[in-house]
């Protein structure tokens, strides 16, 4: 099974606490499935504190023969990655004897954080609790502090079982899901679904339990959120593909929408879990693809989600596996930005972002990222212009730069191919470089995400130039001198500064002769750079600002 650690921390969690970690004892399964370390299924996700934690059943079943078609699952595993290729196995965490009541399966389950604790909400075969007709399962609900354990039974009996009201004749497949305030559980199988709100305790019904009315369910409920609208995604048939529909509000109308994971090769059942981790959303599954597998040997595999501009799921493609990702923050400081598609840079040409050939000389494909007020959410503002990355929340619309600061989410797309320029975090809208074209001045534009190469931008680290506004010395030589000193501002009102002249009614700066040249805010900061006599400023806002040249520096007025 391979080295265990009794406790395990993610980096964040590290860093936060003070301590030193360990996290060289890890497997690296960047491939699906996830592992091969043990035979695996059912898996449920749940996102904390910028890690994936994955919620796994436990395959036990011998090879494929012919008297041995039944699930042996005796126990549930954890494991834990933040970059989507190396996940670190907890081991074995919980199983059907943490609960004293329950007596064989250890089936499907769901975890979920509340209140500073993880609840853990798990079928299991109840030991004395059976009705005439039912498989006498029954849904319990595990407690801890932290997704290793140790867990413990968080109620000292089962919170449904067949003798809840309107209950099922096969209670398995706990899930949770938060809407606002309220926490609902949602349950069920053979053809038969249920859903119950729990109380703020999260041990405790709140209600009697609903039927679900979705023609196709057969098991396997999972509830999420996005645009607006809810989705709510099951097992239908049997052998059974993933079905989902839609609706408005949790309680419908649905509207069905079809198969979005097809059956699978040697395996009856998939159990989906759908998440989005750190601008990915991802569909999990489980097939029978590890040596050996077959229908009661199945392991969990990772394959993206994309949803159409209407907000329709489209056909899970099964891969190797996704790609791993680097969740560390960026740092502050100078890029260029280029495409991964067409290996063009970004660059601000007359207020629009397009792509150009790459030009280390080129200031106007220099930007500086700085952090915004959220963490994972940055302004990005082209060091020749001054000007800030702003797309649009409308699809199709063109990405301009704006001379006020726009905050974006920034996420790895990949750590091979860079990063994704969120529009709409919220809504999965982000920059793409239109029509997947590798033409030079192409526009970035706005639109969903597709996981194509036209939307994932590099960041390579680059020297910010250094514009320090200078003094008169006299003999057309400058020294530097602080923003602040009296000898900066003696030096802007100098005589020789008089060569550059303001057109207020054209909105631009006229020096005597061509000459390369910076505009400056009061405060030092480089606003726009270029070459030539003429600078536009239509665009900056009115106030003071300097021009420096190699010989002057000069005060203007801008109105």
């Amino acid at each position: 099974m391979g080295t265990r650690l009794s406790v395990f921390f993610t980096k964040l969690e590290c860093a936060v606490l003070g301590v030193f970690c360990l996290f060289g004892v890890q497997s690296a399964f960047a491939a699906n499935p996830l592992t091969t370390d043990f035979y695996s299924a059912d898996a449920a996700a749940l996102v904390h504190n910028d890690s994936l934690f994955i919620f796994a059943g436990h395959d036990e079943q011998g090879p494929q023969g012919n008297n041995n078609k039944a699930f042996i699952m005796n126990d549930w595993h954890v494991l834990v990655t933040d970059d989507m290729e190396h996940y670190h196995d907890y081991g074995a965490v919980l199983s059907v004897k943490t609960f004293k009541w329950a007596n064989a399966s250890a089936f499907a389950g769901h975890c979920e954080y509340r209140n500073g604790k993880f609840y853990w909400y798990v079928a299991v075969h109840h030991g004395t609790i059976k009705e005439n007709g039912s498989e006498g399962f029954a849904i319990g609900v595990a407690v801890a502090d932290h997704p290793s354990g140790p867990w413990k039974d968080a109620i000292g009996q089962a919170l449904i079982t067949d003798n809840t009201p309107n209950d099922v004749k096969l209670n398995i497949d706990p899930a949770i899901f938060y809407d606002g305030d309220d926490i609902w559980m949602y349950w069920g199988s053979w053809n038969a679904g249920r859903r119950v709100k729990l109380k703020e305790n999260m041990i405790e019904l709140a209600g009697t339990p609903e039927d679900i009315k979705i023609k196709d369910f057969f098991e396997a409920p999972w509830m999420h959120y996005f645009r607006g609208n809810y989705y709510f995604s099951y097992a239908s048939g049997y052998p059974s593909t993933t079905n989902y529909s839609m609706a408005p509000s949790l309680n419908g109308p649905w509207t069905q929408k079809g198969v979005i994971n097809d059956k699978m090769d040697n395996s009856e059942t998939n159990h989906q879990a759908i998440f989005k981790y750190l601008g990915h959303w991802y569909f999990m599954y489980h097939g029978a693809n590890s040596p050996g597998g077959w229908t009661y040997r199945r392991s969990v595999n990772i394959d993206y989600l994309y949803y159409d501009r209407d907000g329709l799921i489209q056909k899970i493609k099964h891969t190797d596996g996704v790609d791993p990702v680097n969740n560390a923050l960026i740092e502050e400081g100078g890029y260029r930005l280029t495409v991964s598609h067409s290996n063009l840079a970004l660059e601000d040409k007359d207020g629009i972002v397009v792509q150009q050939v790459a030009d280390e000389k080129n200031e106007a494909q220099l930007w500086v990222l700085a952090n915004g007020d959220s963490a994972r959410y940055y302004t990005l503002k082209n060091f020749a212009t001054g000007r800030y990355y702003c797309p649009s929340k409308t699809l199709l619309d063109t990405v301009t730069t704006k001379s006020t600061p726009c905050e974006i989410r920034i996420e790895n797309a990949s750590k091979e191919k860079g990063y994704y320029l969120f529009a709409d975090y919220d809504s999965d809208y982000l920059g793409d470089v239109l029509n997947i074209s590798k033409d030079v001045g192409m526009p970035v534009i706005t639109w969903v995400r597709t996981g194509t190469d036209n939307q994932k931008v590099q960041f390579t680290k680059a020297e910010l130039p250094k514009v320090e506004p200078p003094t008169d010395s006299g003999n057309g030589g400058t020294t530097g001198i602080a923003h602040g000193s009296r000898g900066f501002m003696d030096a802007l009102n100098a005589p020789a500064l008089q060569q550059v002249r303001y057109d207020a009614s054209a909105r631009v700066i006229r020096l005597a002769v061509d000459a390369s040249w910076a505009l400056l805010d009061v405060n030092g900061v480089v606003v726009r750079r270029g070459y030539g006599r003429e600078i536009q400023v239509r665009s900056v806002h009115s106030g003071m600002y300097f021009v420096r040249t190699v010989l002057t520096t000069a005060k203007v007025l801008v109105r």
